[in-house]
């Protein structure tokens, strides 16, 4: 079964961290061992935000790139899904662009990226995180890089991004919101997660939400297990999200996961979980990989077409 994961910090793990390829959670081997035909590699903007190097930090990690063993797509995509492990790029913490359109051109001229989370857990000339409650919605540039986002067939990640936000990019963007790594908020009150009112508002405009592995985001407690994923699963799935529920592990960036789910070798455990509680074989299929395939392939008609 084709598996493929909308979020993972490797390349900054090893890029900026000085972490080695081998000793990441997101390995070939490990990729192999799970199923997992695409990762989405991010470029994450840095811990400091805009007051660090996010520029810097992002041209480091697209060089890092070349020392992850898996081949890139940074052009079309295939036909069909990839049977071996494949990378695409993302960015997380859209201060990397400093405010300038020519950035984002550079970053996706050579990297091809196929989404931005807008902001991390800072503001910036884009518009305000979730950590912070801001109640404001995307500032002016942030409006000017949505629309050349749209132009250029590149989603708008919503994960990190204020409720305002959220709702702002639901109605000025063309292509449909995603949210590449984020649970659900109802089940664990924290900020970085959805409301029921925003995935609804995600499945009617079919984009996409990533589960998030990360251990806070699923439990108020230290020790999740493989049924607190399947609970936030579930959970979507109640509110119509067949069509757009998939994965947005967070590996390389998150510090506790539930027991058995640390690294890409663990998706087939949780497959067979949802597989024992009744989910069925084209359920499973467009979970792990097709609902996200499907909406990277409809932004890239788009790019095509423009």
């Amino acid at each position: 079964m084709f598996v493929a994961d909308a979020h993972c910090d490797t390349l900054y793990a090893i890029a900026i961290e000085g972490k080695r390829p081998e000793d990441c959670a997101v390995t070939p081997e490990r990729m192999r061992a799970g199923g997992v035909g695409l990762q989405t590699f991010a470029l994450f903007a840095g811990r400091k935000g805009p007051a660090g190097t996010p520029y810097e930090d992002g041209r480091r990690m697209l060089a890092a790139a070349e020392r992850v063993p898996v081949e890139f797509l940074r052009g079309a995509l295939p036909d069909v899904p990839p049977e071996v492990p494949t990378g695409i790029f993302s960015c997380e913490g859209g201060e990397m662009f400093a405010g300038s359109l020519e950035k984002l051109a550079e970053f996706d001229d050579s990297a091809r990226l196929r989404m931005i989370a807008l902001t991390w857990n800072y503001e910036n000339e884009i518009g305000h995180p979730a950590k912070g409650g801001s109640t404001e919605k995307l500032k002016p540039f942030g409006r000017e890089l949505l629309r050349e986002m749209d132009r250029r067939g590149i989603l708008a990640d919503v994960s990190h991004l204020n409720d305002a936000g959220f709702w702002d990019v639901c109605e000025r963007s063309s292509l449909p919101p995603i949210a590449s790594h984020s649970d659900c908020r109802w089940l664990r009150n924290r900020e970085r997660n959805l409301t029921k009112d925003m995935v609804r508002a995600i499945v009617e405009r079919r984009g996409f939400i990533g589960v998030n592995f990360y251990t806070s985001f699923l439990i108020d407690g230290e020790r999740a297990v493989l049924d607190d994923v399947v609970r936030h699963i579930d959970a979507l799935y109640e509110l119509g999200a067949e069509d757009v529920a998939g994965f947005g592990s967070d590996f390389d960036g998150i510090e506790a996961w539930p027991e058995g789910l640390g690294d890409p070798s663990g998706f087939p455990a949780l497959l067979d979980r949802l597989a024992s509680r009744g989910y069925t074989q084209a359920q499973l299929e467009k979970l792990a990989g097709g609902n996200l395939w499907r909406v990277l392939k409809e932004a890239e008609a788009v790019r095509t077409a423009s």
